[in-house]
């Protein structure tokens, strides 16, 4: 069975941010996304869950074990 795609207020729902955010990030490569439709304003964008957690998981990682050069 196929992982259902989250929408941009999923996302944004999840990672506690505006859905700006989402489509700012996903527009610079940051997050990836899953190009469904253009539209004149805007694209609708879906995002697969597992790329989410692993972002999470990545942000996780470099927050809380990640040391700056001038420590």
């Amino acid at each position: 069975m196929k992982e259902p795609l989250l929408r941009a207020e999923d996302v944004a729902q999840l990672l506690n941010v505006r859905v700006s955010t989402i489509y700012d990030a996903a527009a610079r490569g940051r997050i990836p996304a899953v190009r469904l439709w253009q539209g004149r304003r805007k694209a609708l964008l879906r995002f697969r869950v597992e790329d989410i957690e692993q972002l999470v998981r990545e942000k996780t990682i470099n927050a809380g074990g990640a040391r700056r050069e001038d420590e």
